[in-house]
């Protein structure tokens, strides 16, 4: 650049800034002519010009890629101004970018691509966090939570149909990567210019600085990549500290510390059901856009069964998950320990604990698991101690599915009755049901007859699903499965036979809101022998089958040891 024109950029950024800096030769504004002073003003206004436009090429794609980096697990803190913040470490990106246009020239596409993909696992890892705290209402673990990829695709393909979800997915990533590499493009289009390199200089020396300079206690690097990477290492020991909490826990068994031949000795001879209720929590009765029709099914059914001669306790369970990953609050149960993540309940199954299943095996009842909801092979089954496990193809449905769920839960009963599953003597039958399975819809319809029901028949082709309308439809489902639950017991179960029904998880917060329940899900404790249920009564549960919402949950884990300790001892005579 010549000496003239370095002096007259020189001129221009002095004019600009605003300062009393004189360039030799010059004179003062204070002695300056009108014209003189016009003349400054117009090129100082030109200057601005020059600036502004830069600027905000800059400065916009700037702030989009801070909220993509930035993004909070929280969503209530979405419009916070901590997300608001601009990353600091763009700055640096942008300061390289910088020297990169001063010595090679404007960064073309190979730069932009490779930027681009260096920032989307960011971006991804932001997503996963905010869609585990949308979806379980916890953060994302990443220790543990890879494992549920495949559950989660099933559930998803389930609903949707596996060619459009993965379309759906790519389109999503191409999206994202669309965007990025459009905010990236639109950043380094003023670094072909002085000022566009000027301004990206300043904002790399300087976004650091409004970091520090903020709030005392400010951390530069409190949002952004930077503090995706801090939080997933917390994460991975905390992970770490669950796997030795669990190592811990895995010396402890309720079961095994009871002789063999005291073990459920009140229960010999009786069949024992257990039935799980998919995302039946007690966020359903206390949310009112669900409490309502739920808790009138529960009056319903407690109308219903008392003039069966039933008598019925209910309570609360805390459940060690929310929202999703049934099979963790089912092995929970079993084994008594809690198991908050897969990996947990992969160690529990090695440790080769009694568990509830085993006992009741060794001590000669015949167990079944009557499981919808399995696609394929289970050999967990055989492990936690089941005889035979049934899903819907075994059961011989071969009607349409609703929704997630493979069959509806009045047909599973109805196919259950035709397998005659007590006949074959002392017998402990675990049934999950399925219809209240996320996204609950479409849900199926009611049959008042039975002709139809076990095989599928009865069924038409169901509805479009309404993925509006989820959160009212989950209430119904809820409503269906109490329902066809207390018809089956009505109708086919022994008199001499011991039912515990509970909820496995609550549903996914925005569904319903866990703000007042928690992770708590109801439990209801029924049998026609009046005898049965004394041993329940010290469990702190109520008459009926409306549970006390402030009643103290039981943790799911102790349940284990309270069945055990409560049905085992000495069988006295006449029971």
């Amino acid at each position: 650049m010549a000496a003239g024109q370095w002096g007259a950029t020189a001129r221009l950024w002095l004019i600009t800034a605003g300062g009393p800096v004189l360039l030799p030769g010059e004179i003062s504004p204070l002695h300056q002519s009108g014209r003189q002073r016009c003349s400054a003003l117009f090129f100082s206004g030109m200057m601005i010009q020059r600036l502004f436009r830069p600027f905000l090429s800059i400065m916009v794609p700037l702030l989009l890629l801070s909220l993509l980096l930035g993004l909070p697990g929280d969503p209530g803190r979405l419009w916070a101004p901590a997300h608001l913040a601009l990353a600091p470490e763009l700055g640096l990106v942008l300061g390289l970018l910088a020297l990169w246009a001063r010595r090679v020239g404007p960064p073309g596409f190979g730069v932009i691509l490779f930027l681009s993909l260096l920032t989307l696992p960011f971006v991804l890892l932001r997503l996963a966090d905010l869609g585990a705290q949308l979806a379980a209402w916890r953060p994302l673990q990443p220790l543990f939570d890879p494992v549920l990829l495949p559950a989660l695709w099933g559930v998803l393909a389930g609903s949707v149909g596996p060619i459009p979800l993965a379309l759906l997915l790519c389109l999503i990533l191409l999206g994202l990567i669309g965007l990025i590499s459009l905010a990236y493009r639109r950043m380094v289009r003023p670094l072909a210019t002085v000022e566009g390199r000027w301004l990206a200089g300043v904002l790399a020396l300087g976004l650091p600085l409004l970091s520090l300079c903020g709030l005392p206690g400010a951390q530069p690097f409190s949002q952004g990549s930077v503090a995706a990477i801090i939080d997933q290492r917390e994460r991975v020991a905390e992970g770490r500290r669950m796997q030795q909490a669990l190592a811990a826990a895995l010396t402890q068994d309720p079961v095994a510390d009871i002789p063999a031949a005291q073990r459920f000795a009140l229960l010999r001879g009786r069949p024992l059901v257990l039935i799980w209720v998919e995302s039946y929590g007690l966020s359903a009765l206390t949310d009112p856009r669900h409490g309502p029709l739920v808790s009138n099914r529960l009056a319903l059914l407690e109308q219903r069964l008392t003039a069966k001669g039933f008598h019925m306790l209910s309570g609360l369970v805390d459940s060690p998950v929310l929202g999703g990953r049934s099979w963790l609050a089912h092995g929970t149960l079993r084994a008594g320990i809690r198991q908050e993540q897969p990996a947990q309940q992969v160690l529990v199954l090695a440790a080769g604990h009694v568990g509830l299943v085993a006992a009741l095996q060794q001590a000669g009842w015949h167990t079944q698991a009557i499981m919808p909801g399995l696609s394929g092979p289970w050999p967990e089954g055989t492990l936690w101690g089941f005889d035979r496990v049934l899903n819907a193809g075994a059961l011989g449905y071969q009607g349409p599915r609703y929704g997630w769920s493979p069959m509806p839960d009045q047909a599973l009963f109805a196919a259950l009755d035709a397998t005659r599953p007590f006949a074959a003597g002392p017998t402990y039958l675990e049934l999950v049901l399925t219809s209240s399975h996320a996204p609950w819809t479409p849900l199926p319809p009611w049959r008042d007859g039975a002709e139809g029901l076990a095989d599928g028949s009865t069924y038409g082709p169901p509805d479009r699903p309404d993925y509006g309308g989820m959160a009212g439809a989950y209430a119904q489902s809820i409503d269906y499965s109490l329902r066809a639950a207390g018809d089956w017991l009505a109708r086919s179960l022994p008199d001499d036979a011991l039912v515990l029904m509970l909820g496995d998880h609550p549903a996914l917060g925005w569904i319903a809101d866990p703000t007042a329940a928690g992770h708590h899900v109801p439990l209801h404790i029924l049998s026609k022998d009046g005898a049965l249920m004394q041993p329940a009564r010290s469990w702190g549960l109520v008459d009926g089958m409306l549970p006390a919402a402030d009643s103290p949950a039981i943790p799911m884990e102790n349940l284990l040891g309270l069945i055990a300790g409560s049905y085992s001892g000495p069988k006295p005579g006449g029971v």
